[in-house]
């Protein structure tokens, strides 16, 4: 599981471009300094106490500000990716999928009667996503259908259900998670304050590496020689974060790649032209980006054949 935190930074975006283009300016008081006054909030990794550490637990500094709610990353995804439009229709049988019962119910110890099922269809894929939601959740389904829908459609398509949970003030207040993806299941799951754009982003980045960048057989892109040559070849993971494992490694290359194709100018400009040290990830990116550059750009359509299926086993929600 993938734990987040939030961290809220401000971001300035000015207009000094091209018409119709808007020009990305990170606020100077979001400029990352270095290790002694970093803006990334996950923990350091240690390779004395943690094994998988990778890269020898070193990582791209100054960091890339892309981990929080309303911080520069998530403001320019906010900014930069289009939204998709959409239509909701509440389940109305008694029935919920059977993955978010097992998940919220079973697994999570959350009551199975205090979800609402909804059925979420964007007007670029014609298969619904299904969103259950706690009663208790503090976003809105309309909230979370925005939020989900400021994913590219190609990179959604990788997960089929998003399970809500309600938050610290709710019927199951000891329940300790914050965000993961159960990627076989095509499930994202988590509290509702996790439901923002970049922690989706990072998320759904463990469903494409599972699923629409496998080499095959389960085997996920992240678990591949491919993919630990570029770390080796760059030397430095993408973050301190990723630099945990593998895995978290190729989640948080996604969140890079995704504002190299979306930012106009790319991550020279997102990092306002003061990183000097992006080329330490430069064989991640360009290895992420030849399996999974393409479900990371906005536009198109999902493809049917690609998309997690809807969900076919229902259980009754009691």
């Amino acid at each position: 599981m993938a734990v987040l935190k939030t961290l809220l930074i401000a971001l300035a975006a000015a207009a000094n471009a091209p018409a119709g283009v808007v020009a990305f300016q990170p606020d100077p008081r979001a400029t990352n300094t270095g290790l002694a006054k970093r803006a990334d909030p996950y923990p350091f990794c240690n390779p004395a106490t943690n094994p998988g550490c990778i890269a020898g637990g070193k990582y791209l500094v100054p960091v890339l500000e892309f981990s929080s709610e309303n911080g520069p990353g998530d403001l320019a995804y906010q900014q930069y990716l289009p939204a998709s439009p959409w239509t909701f229709s509440k389940w109305t049988n008694g029935l919920m999928p059977e993955r978010c019962y097992y998940w919220g119910v079973t697994a999570d110890k959350w009551k199975a009667t205090d979800f609402l099922v909804y059925n979420v269809t964007y007007t670029d894929c014609a298969t619904p996503f299904v969103v259950c939601r706690h009663q208790k959740a503090t976003k809105s389904i309309g909230q979370l259908a925005s939020q989900i829908g400021k994913l590219p459609v190609r990179m959604r398509q990788a997960s089929s259900i998003y399970i809500v949970y309600g938050d610290l003030n709710s019927d199951n207040p000891n329940y300790g998670g914050y965000m993961a993806t159960l990627a076989g299941d095509g499930v994202v799951v988590g509290r509702s304050v996790a439901y923002f754009i970049t922690s989706l982003v990072h998320e759904t980045g463990h469903a494409v590496d599972s699923t629409l960048a496998s080499p095959g057989g389960g085997k996920p892109f992240s678990g591949t020689a491919a993919w630990a040559d570029a770390v080796k070849a760059d030397g430095f993971a993408v973050s301190a974060y990723g630099a945990g494992s593998y895995v978290e490694d190729f989640a948080e290359a996604g969140r890079a790649v995704l504002l190299d194709t979306v930012v106009p100018g790319g991550l020279a400009a997102f990092t306002g032209g003061k990183n000097a040290n992006l080329t330490q990830i430069t064989a991640q990116l360009k290895a992420f980006k030849a399996v999974a550059g393409t479900f990371y750009t906005p536009g198109g359509k999902c493809d049917l054949a690609k998309k997690f299926p809807f969900p076919a086993k229902l259980v009754k929600r009691e």
